[in-house]
């Protein structure tokens, strides 16, 4: 028995490094702090797109036996991190969705990772459970949502809109010879991740109906009902319809009041990808916008979008919540208390859930609500003037004006034909990104290519977005 003892013990002293006591964790921690810092006051001076190389020094990186300094290792951070490829923290980086990560959030996460608290299981880390349970509450309340509501935070809005679903097949209570038959209905504009995640939960070979949009590329609820009622007619089962309120092409918002009168007559799920938009019901003058969506049956927030945390933050959230029971599994090993929280994991896909809740806590409980609200609204007028300058560019064309913080343009010299103007734009995306100074991603709509510049980051103000037009006037020769 000594033997072991001795032996455990020199395994412990060889292991030691793994325990840094607190002049280490000082030491360690304020060169972090330091390097983050740095990261923040370069972000004005620096690009917000680093052509990246070809990978080899990551690829290549060798972790051996013996551990090496923590300057070495920000270094190489710095150079095979944060200057390969888009900035998501940039002021200039309108790629996408992007967010900008609050530095409050940050403080969360750290100590969600120092305490290893998790929130999947409530009689473990009941705290952890409760703030999930909170955050999830406030959103609810955002929405609109009765009491009855609940929902998980999750990574993303690729695992939220898969609990919907999952949600939505056992309210429905789909039998597997009855899966042909169902319909589906949403919108060209609708995200990919609602595609991926029928075929997750097996309902691939349910029917997809596209529904028209209008000139704003809105779902028209005359077209829907028009589907919706052909399809009884031909003996299939209408089943769900999937809106948006906040399309990732152009910021649309679906007409959800009227989507959801037919979602309720034709006894329709209607869930809401809300993904983007969502968080922009905190500006009151906005609200009305979102008329509807409380009558909805699921939705989807990012609080890595338009609440601007960390990438990694989803959320679902169910009118009902006992339609979340599809998720609820039991296991002898994991015995739920009857006088605990719910366990988050039994509305979940996950067990051993990272603890999210903080990174939303932190920047809600230090600031509030209303600079949130601010920054959003903020957004919303820089894209205005962000269309109005473009619109003003000799050689540009723009689409519908914006109804959140998107817009879409392309280069259009005058004479040009579809064509070449789909081909002036896509080497216009490639100019911006080789130059570095912005960052601004494109999509094809209506089979013609668009550049979209999202006004998402809450650190993107008046002068960015001159910054975006100077840009657009240097690698053009445009004026306006």
């Amino acid at each position: 028995m000594r033997d072991l003892r001795d032996q455990a013990e020199a395994l412990r002293r060889a292991a030691a490094a793994l325990e840094p006591g607190p002049d280490e964790r000082r030491r360690l921690a304020t060169a972090v702090v330091e390097h983050a810092e740095g990261f923040l006051e370069a972000l004005e001076t620096g690009p917000a797109y680093w052509t990246p190389d070809d990978g080899a020094a990551m690829r290549g990186l060798d972790l051996g036996p013996e551990g090496r300094s923590i300057d070495e290792l920000l270094a190489l951070v710095t150079t095979e991190v944060e200057r390969q490829g888009v900035n998501p923290a940039h002021p200039r980086d309108f790629g996408w969705v992007p967010g900008g990560g609050l530095f409050a959030s940050a403080l969360g996460d750290y100590l969600a990772a120092v305490s290893n608290t998790f929130a999947g299981y409530s009689p473990a880390c009941p705290g952890a459970a409760r703030t999930e349970h909170r955050m999830v509450r406030w959103i609810a309340d955002l929405v609109g949502y009765p009491e009855s509501a609940g929902g998980v935070l999750t990574s993303g809005g690729s695992v939220a809109i898969l609990t919907a679903i999952l949600a939505a097949r056992d309210a429905r209570g789909v039998a597997s010879a009855e899966i042909p038959a169902l319909v589906v209905y949403a919108t060209e504009e609708l995200h990919y991740a609602a595609a991926k995640a029928l075929h997750i939960v097996g309902l691939r070979e349910a029917s997809w109906r596209t529904v028209p949009v209008d000139a704003r590329r809105r779902m028209v609820p005359d077209e829907l009902q028009r589907l919706v009622v052909e399809d009884r007619r031909k003996g299939l089962t209408p089943w769900l319809v999937l809106s948006t309120a906040g399309t990732v092409n152009s910021g649309a918002i679906d007409p959800l009041e009227a989507i959801g009168v037919i979602a309720r007559a034709e006894g329709l799920w209607h869930h809401v990808d809300a993904a983007y938009g969502g968080f922009y019901m905190l500006v009151e003058a906005f609200r009305p916008r979102f008329r509807g969506i409380e009558q909805s049956d699921s939705v989807v927030l990012d609080p890595h979008k338009s609440l601007f945390v960390p990438y990694g933050a989803g959320a679902v959230v169910v009118r009902d919540a006992a339609h979340l029971d599809a998720l609820r599994f039991r296991a002898p090993y994991l015995v739920e208390s009857e006088t605990a929280d719910p366990s988050p994991s039994e509305q979940s896909i996950e067990l051993t859930k990272h603890f999210r809740g903080l990174r939303m806590l932190f920047p809600l409980f230090l600031h509030g609500t209303a600079p949130f609200a601010a920054a959003l609204e903020e957004k919303v007028v820089l894209t205005r003037y962000l269309h109005e300058r473009i619109d003003a560019l000799d050689g540009f064309e723009t689409g519908p004006p914006p109804e959140l913080s998107t817009m879409c343009f392309r280069r259009r010299p005058s004479g040009s034909s579809e064509e070449e103007a789909d081909r002036a734009t896509l080497d216009l995306q490639d100019a911006i990104h080789a130059d570095g100074h912005v960052f601004v991603t494109g999509s094809w709509l209506n089979d013609h290519f668009w550049l979209r510049p999202c006004v998402e980051v809450f650190r993107t103000h008046a002068t960015h977005i001159d910054a975006l037009i100077d840009t657009l006037e240097r690698l053009t020769g445009a004026s306006g």
